[in-house]
This record gives C-alpha cells, structure tokens and sequence, in this order.
C-alpha cells in the first residue's frame, strides 16, 4: 500500500490534467494508518534493519504526499483520531 501511495501521488504531481488529489479508501472497512503495535513488538524488535527499512519507506511515503505539486484533499468515511 505504501509503494502504491507513492507511485499514484507521484503520477498525479507529474500529471498536468490532473488539478488535484483526493485521499481516500474504497470499501466500507475502516482504514488505519497508524502503527501496528503488536506487529512491532513482535516483528520489527527483533529485527531492527527492517525496521529502519519500513521507516523509510514511510517517511518516503509522507514526503511524498506533503511534496505533491497538487492540492491534496483527505477524504474520510466516518471518524478521523490522530495522536
């Protein structure tokens, strides 16, 4: 999903037809982009290189929606939380 998120946000900056981006999921599931704790714990601690690997490429993902040349919308179904 990451590698995704970046690849379609780099399309649309590039993209002059496209006016701006819009956020969202498909589906009627709840979507979460926080962190996995318990994968984490149980995963990532024992395993700190793919970790810092996965950060990476999450921070990659971040600065590339914060870098988009588009206006960017976030569209959300229901309750939106962020810590």
């Amino acid at each position: 999903m990451v590698k995704g998120v970046i690849a379609g946000f780099h399309r649309a900056s590039a993209d002059t037809s496209v006016v701006a981006c819009v956020f969202t999921a498909m589906g009627d599931k709840a979507f979460c982009t926080g962190g996995n704790t318990k994968e984490y714990s149980e995963y990532y601690s024992k395993r700190p290189n793919e970790y810092g690997l996965y950060m990476d490429l999450f921070n990659a993902m971040v600065d590339t929606i914060l870098f988009c040349k588009k206006p960017t919308i976030c569209r959300v179904n229901g309750m939106r939380v962020a810590g």
